[in-house]
């Protein structure tokens, strides 16, 4: 069984591109999470396939934590040199960072004091 969990902030903005498939046009989102792992940062790239919605909810500094899969690429260079790395593939992301408030006019809160009585004070 292939199952990654792990958690960190992205790098960078997402990356996105609309990629023509067999199957139809499939969306691409890429990004790499920076992972504390002890003294250490490690680096993970990850791929999340048809999740548009994550470039509206992640930039660069946002906390994630990501479900997936590892997989290695491999390709070979204009030099004929062999090169591979290991890539996340996306299957759940997990927003970490608290929702931005929408801006809102700060309405008096109503509630009591320690004797019972009401008190009115501006929500923050």
């Amino acid at each position: 069984m292939n199952q990654t969990v792990i958690t960190g902030n992205l790098t960078a903005d997402i990356e996105t591109r609309e990629i023509k498939t067999r199957d139809g046009e499939q969306h691409l989102s890429k990004f790499t999470l920076g992972c504390n792992e002890g003294e250490r940062v490690v680096f993970m790239p990850v791929e999340a396939w048809n999740m548009p919605h994550l470039a509206e909810h992640l930039f660069k500094g946002s906390k994630a934590l990501i479900s997936g899969s590892l997989k290695q690429d491999s390709w070979e260079t204009d030099t004929g040199e062999k090169r591979s790395r290991i890539v996340l593939n996306a299957y759940k992301v997990e927003f970490l960072d608290p929702a931005p408030e929408q801006s809102r006019p700060a309405r008096p809160a109503v509630g009591r004091g320690k004797n019972g009585a009401r008190s009115r004070h501006r929500a923050a």
